[in-house]
């Protein structure tokens, strides 16, 4: 069966709310999600509910805390909307501790409790580790991870992938260094990581099949690396005008620029990450106007312009509780998946795991915040190609951009 959201975003459902439901989305916003027992897929009961994974404690857990307002923004509108079917979904909450080495317990305490739904975790080896686990239950997972193999439809019937793959965000990154900017030294720099790796790989196949060209050098850092310089000086020396940056660590861009400005390597950067904009503002400006991030075309705007569509609706919605991380907080795909999920979930009638797989893979243009998404039975990357973009970091101090959630093109 097919099924078409390319009109746009049809509305949940034509119930009333259900008392109590907005109180529990309230609840949610203020960190209170509420811990309940399984009911087995499919919700025999009728209530459905949604395994949450994400790092409470450890060392990821506030910076990556951000990345869930989209979903607690979701569960909210949802419950208020009537829930799933008539009820409000309910929510059984795992501590991950931002660790892949977690994955396999938490995905045990998942598997006995039965979750319809889970969202997370954040971060491609926590994400590549649940899903795996994750795979011989019967849930409908999102978690935020590029690596390409989390969108493979085939390994991971049950899984999909609301970003960006690693194959279309290198290939987007090395477009523009060799393209636009006229680049031909090009050297990388990324973490020993599954989201490194797949990108090395795609940044690499990018610049050797479309435009035969080598790169000049290529560092790779463990995630924990506390001094960047040692890997910018052998890329200084290896002569790069360009540099493709791709980390998930919040630290790592802020320790490369600090290196770069000790040094006075200065490079063209393209990074897969430009959230923590406040965090640059010891490094020269000089060194910042060279820097670029991959981004969600919905969430750019022309030099000249400002900020339209529906997108600048969420971005208000998500401002007011993520600070000076909305820009992570808003690219989050938790809140695109949950709002998805109820319509495909409001049309089939049902929670059942087999009919609603079958309903995802045939999504084609719903319309996200973020971005159009379209599924097929083994593509599950829902994010194509036209919905990335290139955008200038310092455009985040800008008025326009809403408190950094918004982009400015690059030229």
């Amino acid at each position: 069966m097919e099924t078409s959201l390319s009109r746009g975003r049809p509305g949940l459902s034509r119930r009333t709310a259900l008392s109590g439901a907005l109180a529990l989305g309230t609840a949610l916003l203020g960190g209170g999600l509420s811990a309940c027992a399984g009911r087995g897929a499919g919700s025999p009961d009728g209530q459905a509910e949604l395994g949450w994974i994400q790092p409470k404690t450890g060392r990821l857990a506030s910076a990556y805390a951000p990345t869930f307002i989209g979903a607690q923004l979701a569960l909210q509108e949802i419950n208020a909307a009537g829930g799933l079917l008539g009820a409000a979904i309910q929510v059984h909450e795992e501590d991950d501790e931002g660790s892949p080495a977690t994955q396999s317990t938490v995905a045990q305490r998942l598997l006995s409790a039965r979750p319809d739904f889970v969202v997370g975790p954040t971060g491609s080896s926590q994400a590549v580790a649940s899903v795996t686990a994750l795979a011989r239950g019967n849930a409908i997972q999102s978690a935020w991870g590029g690596a390409d193999i989390l969108g493979d439809g085939n390994r991971f019937p049950a899984h999909y992938q609301l970003v960006f793959n690693t194959s279309r965000q290198g290939a987007a990154a090395a477009r523009f260094l060799f393209e636009t900017r006229g680049i031909r030294r090009i050297g990388l720099l990324t973490e020993n990581s599954e989201f490194g790796k797949s990108m090395q790989e795609s940044f690499t196949r990018t610049l050797r099949d479309r435009y035969r060209t080598e790169l000049a050098g290529v560092q790779v850092f463990e995630p924990n690396a506390p001094d960047m310089a040692p890997y910018l000086n052998q890329l200084a020396r290896a002569g790069g005008e360009g540099l493709g940056m791709f980390s998930g660590q919040p630290q790592a861009a802020v320790l490369s620029l600090r290196a770069m400005a000790n040094s006075g390597f200065a490079p063209v950067i393209v990074a897969h990450d430009l959230n923590y904009i406040d965090a640059y503002n010891e490094i020269p400006v000089e060194l910042l106007r060279n820097f670029y991030g991959t981004a969600y075309r919905s969430l750019t705007y022309p030099k000249g312009s400002a900020p339209s569509g529906p997108a600048l609706e969420y971005a208000t919605k998500i401002r007011t509780q993520a600070g000076q991380l909305a820009f992570s907080a808003a690219n989050s795909p938790y809140y695109d998946f949950l709002k998805l999920l109820a319509v495909v979930v409001e049309q089939e009638r049902t929670t059942d795991p087999e009919r609603l797989r079958a309903a995802l893979n045939g999504v084609r243009g719903y319309q996200g915040v973020r971005a159009p998404i379209s599924f097929t039975a083994t593509d599950h990357c829902g994010i194509g190609d036209d919905a990335i973009a290139i955008a200038t970091l310092l455009s985040a101090k800008d008025e326009t951009s809403a408190g950094g959630i918004f982009r400015e093109l690059a030229s």
